[in-house]
C-alpha cells in the first residue's frame, strides 16, 4: 500500500470522525406537533383532564376552549371578559374564571351548569382533579375562597393578609399554593390552614405545587425557585427571560417552565436541565399530564404544543454517553490528523524538524506554559464561540443545533440594529479622538526647544495613566449628575439651565462620546511622539533650507512618515470601540431606553442576564467578522514607508 493511499485513508477517517463528533452535539425538541386557537390570541391558562384526553384553554379573547388530545376542538365558551383560569375535573366538567367578575361551571359539552357573580374580577381558579378542593382568588380581596364545585357556594375562606396574584391546588387536593405581590408564597392545607410561607427575590409570576407539598415559584428574575415540603429552598432553575408559568409533576420529579422569549423548559427535580425548545411568540402556559408523560404548552399568539416527556428524559439520560463518545471521536480524529501530518513530513523528508526541536527541548519546555495559557484563555474560547454560535447553547443542559437562526435573529433584533447606528457614530468620533488630539499634543511636545521641558511634559501626560479607567468613568458620571454635577453647576452660575445629560435620550450618546475630554490617549501620544523622533533630522533641515514652513513640514514630512503609526492606531481604535461596552455599562447601562445601546452590550446582556449564550456567541462572531474586514481594508488602504 502506497504512502499516498495510506495518507488519503487517514485523512478521510479523520474527517468522518470529526463530522460524526459534530453531529453528536446536536439535540432536538421532541414534539407531537401543535395546533392553534381559531384566532391568534394570548393563552392565559391551561388545564388537563386526569386521563389526558382533554385539554382546556383560557384565552385573552374572553373564550374558554376544550380540545381533544389530538387538537380537535370540542367547544368554545364565551365570557364577557378575559378568561383568567380554567380547571378540568374528573367528571368532565370545567371551571372557568373571568375578569367579568364571574365564575362558571360547564358540563362536558360546554353547557353552563351554574354561574356565580363574585362582584369582583376573578383572577384565577384552581381545583384538585376530583373537585373535592376548589379555590378562587379575586381582585381586591386578601382571601383564598374555597367553594363547592357542585353549587358554587363558598365553603370557607383563608386570609393571607394581602391580595393574592396566583393560586394552584395539588392534583390530590392536599395543598393549596398561593403567590402574592409581597414576594411570598403561602402554602395552605385543604382546610385553608396556613402551613408555611416562603420568600423569593423578584415578583412572583407563576406558582405550582406537587402532591407532596413541594412548591415551585416562577419569578421576574428569570428563574424558578423550588421549596421542599418543609419550606427549605432546594433548587433554582434558570431561564432566559421573565418566567410566565411553571408546573411541577404530581410526584415532584419534573419541573416545567415557560418564559417571555418563547422558551419552554423541562428540568429534573435536582435542577438539571433536561430539555428546552423555542417557539414563535411569548411562552405563556405549561402543564404536565397526570403521570408527566406529556407536556402541553401555550403561547402568546394562540399556538398549542404537545411534547413527549418520555423521549425528553430518555434523551437526557443518554446525553452523558453521547458526550463521552464525542470526546473519543474527537480524540481519534486528532490522532488520525497527527498520523497524516507525520506521513506528510516523511514523504517530504522533513522529519528532521523533530531532531531540531529535540535539541531545543528546554526552550520549548519553557514556552509550554505560555502556549497552554494562550490556548486555554484565548484560542479555546474563540473557537468555542464560533462553534456555539450555531447552537441554542445551555451549559449544563441540552445544546440544540439551530444553524444560522442566531444570526437571523440578530438581523431582526431591534437592540442590535439600534446599536449598529450608535456604534457607527462611536467609530467615527472615536477614530477622530484617537488620532487628532494625541497627534497635536505630540507635535507640540516635539517642537519644544527645551529637552527638559519635553521630558516634564511627557512625564505629566504619562503620570495620568495611574488613574484607573473605572475611576475616570465614575468621575465623569458625577460631572454629568443633573443635581450636583459640576457641568450643570457651571451652567447655572452663568445663567444657563442645567440638563440631565445622561437621562435624555437625545443627549446621552453625545455625553458618552465626550467622556475623556480632551481625548489625549497616552498610548497614542507616545506612539506618535516615538514616530516623530524616528524621522531623520536631515529631511527636516533640508525642508527648512528650501523655505518650507512648519505646517508644510508637518503635512509633507511628518504625516506621510507617520503612516505606520496611523495604521496601528486606527486598527487598535476600531477593535477597542467595537468590542468595548464597559464605559456604557457603567455610565448608562444602555439607556435611557436604548439610546446608548451597542452590539457588544447586547452580547453581554445575552450572556449574563438572559443566559442566551448561543446568541451571545453569534454576536461575538459577527463583531469579529466586522473587525477582521475593517482591519484588512485598513491595511490595504494605508501604505507605510516599508509597504
Amino acid at each position: 500500500m502506497s504512502v499516498r493511499s495510506v495518507r488519503g485513508k487517514i485523512a478521510a477517517l479523520a474527517g468522518c470522525l470529526a463530522i460524526c463528533a459534530s453531529f453528536l452535539f446536536t439535540g432536538a425538541a421532541h414534539g407531537n406537533g401543535g395546533w392553534s386557537l381559531a384566532e391568534p390570541e394570548n393563552i392565559t391558562s391551561l388545564s388537563l383532564s386526569e386521563d389526558g384526553t382533554r385539554i382546556a384553554v383560557g384565552s385573552y379573547g374572553a373564550k374558554a376552549y376544550s380540545f381533544q388530545a389530538d387538537g380537535a376542538e370540542q367547544f368554545a365558551f364565551e365570557t364577557r371578559n378575559v378568561v383568567t383560569g380554567v380547571a378540568l375535573l374528573t367528571d368532565g366538567s370545567l371551571l372557568v374564571s373571568s375578569d367579568d367578575r364571574r365564575l362558571y361551571k360547564l358540563d362536558a359539552e360546554g353547557n353552563p351548569i351554574w354561574e356565580l357573580d363574585v362582584k369582583r374580577q376573578v383572577k384565577s381558579v384552581a381545583a384538585s382533579k376530583d373537585g373535592a378542593v376548589a379555590v378562587y382568588i379575586a381582585q381586591g380581596r386578601s382571601t383564598v375562597t374555597f367553594f363547592d364545585v357542585a353549587s358554587g357556594e363558598t365553603v370557607h375562606e383563608a386570609d393571607v393578609g394581602i391580595t393574592p396574584s396566583h393560586v394552584q391546588v395539588s392534583p390530590d387536593g392536599r395543598f393549596v399554593a398561593v403567590g402574592a405581590p409581597d414576594q411570598y408564597a403561602y402554602v395552605l392545607d385543604a382546610e385553608g390552614t396556613l402551613l408555611r410561607k416562603v420568600g423569593v427575590s423578584g415578583t412572583i409570576e407563576a406558582i405550582g405545587v406537587s402532591n407532596d407539598g413541594a412548591v415551585v415559584v416562577g419569578t421576574s428574575r428569570n428563574e424558578a425557585v423550588a421549596f421542599d415540603a418543609e419550606g427549605n429552598q432546594t433548587t433554582v432553575y434558570p431561564v432566559k427571560d421573565v418566567v410566565t408559568d411553571v408546573d411541577v409533576s404530581a410526584d415532584g420529579g419534573y419541573v416545567a417552565a415557560s418564559d417571555f422569549l418563547g422558551n419552554f423548559y423541562v428540568f429534573a427535580a435536582d435542577g438539571k436541565p433536561l430539555w428546552t425548545a423555542r417557539v414563535d411568540g411569548a411562552g405563556r402556559q405549561v402543564k404536565f399530564n397526570s403521570d408527566a408523560t406529556m407536556l402541553y404548552a401555550g403561547t402568546g399568539n394562540g399556538a398549542l404544543f404537545a411534547y413527549d416527556v418520555g423521549e425528553i428524559v430518555a434523551s437526557a439520560k443518554s446525553g452523558a454517553t453521547i458526550r463521552l463518545f464525542s470526546w473519543i471521536a474527537a480524540a481519534a480524529a486528532g490522532v488520525a490528523m497527527a498520523a497524516f501530518g507525520l506521513l506528510w513530513l516523511k514523504r517530504r523528508r522533513k522529519l528532521g524538524v523533530f531532531i531540531e526541536m529535540w535539541r531545543s527541548k528546554y526552550i520549548y519546555l519553557a514556552l509550554a506554559p505560555s502556549f497552554a495559557l494562550v490556548f486555554a484563555f484565548l484560542y479555546y474560547p474563540a473557537f468555542s464561540g464560533l462553534f456555539h454560535s450555531l447552537y441554542d447553547w445551555n451549559p449544563g443542559g441540552r445544546t440544540v443545533f439551530v444553524g444560522l437562526d442566531n444570526f437571523e435573529r440578530m438581523a431582526n433584533d431591534p437592540y442590535v440594529t439600534k446599536g449598529i447606528g450608535n456604534l457607527a457614530l462611536l467609530i467615527v468620533t472615536g477614530i477622530v479622538k484617537s488620532l487628532l488630539p494625541p497627534l497635536i499634543a505630540a507635535e507640540l511636545i516635539y517642537h519644544l526647544r527645551s529637552k527638559k521641558a519635553q521630558y516634564w511634559y511627557r512625564t505629566a501626560f504619562v503620570a495620568s495613566m495611574v488613574i484607573p479607567a473605572v475611576a475616570g468613568l465614575l468621575i465623569w458620571q458625577n460631572l454629568y449628575d443633573p443635581n450636583v454635577g459640576l457641568i450643570n453647576n457651571v451652567l447655572e452660575a452663568i445663567g444657563l439651565p442645567g440638563h440631565a445629560w445622561l437621562g435624555d435620550p437625545n443627549t446621552a450618546l453625545w455625553a458618552v462620546i465626550f467622556i475623556g475630554f480632551p481625548f489625549i490617549g497616552i498610548l497614542q501620544l507616545l506612539v506618535f511622539y516615538a514616530g516623530l523622533l524616528a524621522i531623520p533630522e536631515e529631511l527636516v533641515e533640508s525642508a527648512k533650507i528650501d523655505g518650507a514652513s512648519l505646517w508644510r513640514i508637518i503635512r509633507s514630512i511628518h504625516l506621510p512618515l507617520l503612516s505606520g503609526q496611523f495604521k496601528l492606531l486606527i486598527i487598535l481604535a476600531l477593535i477597542g470601540i467595537i468590542q468595548d461596552f464597559g464605559g456604557i455599562l457603567i455610565v448608562t447601562g444602555g439607556g435611557p431606553m436604548d439610546s446608548t445601546y451597542v452590539p457588544a452590550l447586547q452580547m453581554y446582556y445575552a450572556a449574563t442576564i438572559f443566559n442566551d449564550l448561543g446568541y451571545a456567541s453569534a454576536l461575538g462572531v459577527a463583531m469579529f467578522a466586522v473587525i477582521l474586514a475593517i482591519t484588512i481594508v485598513n491595511m490595504k488602504l494605508i501604505k507605510t514607508a516599508n509597504d
